[in-house]
């Protein structure tokens, strides 16, 4: 089974086809995890489309982020939420994410792209994220308006006091 950056970059040499105007930023990653995908976006036909950062600061991370016509969370398995969900949906951005347990505790088809974790469902997403913008405006728009009532920070820190407050 292929691993979730593995399929992204499939993904992403089929959005070209379709989109050749777009590019693919991944942020992270030791240099031996970058020198692996760059190895697979050049065999995947993706020369000089995919920029790959290695490991940055956390405020330069997020500012690329903010930067991002679309977000993905192309996990293949899992049972825990990631994090990064929580501040994509808060983002204002649209987000693409595959339809697995872990997305699906926290997302629906109504505040995501949710789309099946395979190479094409992805592209499938990331190219309707890019072009239908109707959609992709209401999508971000359920996105944060599920996001300040039930995980922003003050939300956040009200369950910890609560939850302090019973253990005390």
């Amino acid at each position: 089974m292929a691993g979730s950056l593995d399929l992204l970059i499939r993904a992403f040499a089929l959005v070209r086809e379709r989109r050749p105007d777009a590019a693919l930023v991944l942020v992270g990653g030791t240099p031996g995890q970058v020198a692996r995908y760059r190895t697979l976006a050049e065999s995947s036909g993706l020369n000089g489309e995919c920029v790959f950062t290695g490991r940055v600061p956390q405020d330069t991370a997020r500012c690329l982020a903010q930067r991002a016509a679309v977000l993905t969370s192309p996990r293949v398995s899992g049972s825990n939420t990631p994090l990064k969900v929580y501040e994509q949906l808060a983002s204002g951005i649209p987000l693409v994410a595959t339809r697995i347990r872990s997305h699906t505790q926290v997302l629906d088809d109504e505040v995501c792209f949710l789309v099946e974790p395979t190479a094409e469902g992805i592209a499938q997403g990331i190219c309707e994220a890019l072009e239908d913008s109707s959609r992709r405006e209401a999508v971000t728009s359920r996105a944060l308006a599920l996001y300040d009532p039930r995980y922003s920070r003050p939300v956040y820190e009200e369950k910890m006091r609560s939850l302090l407050a019973l253990l005390s």
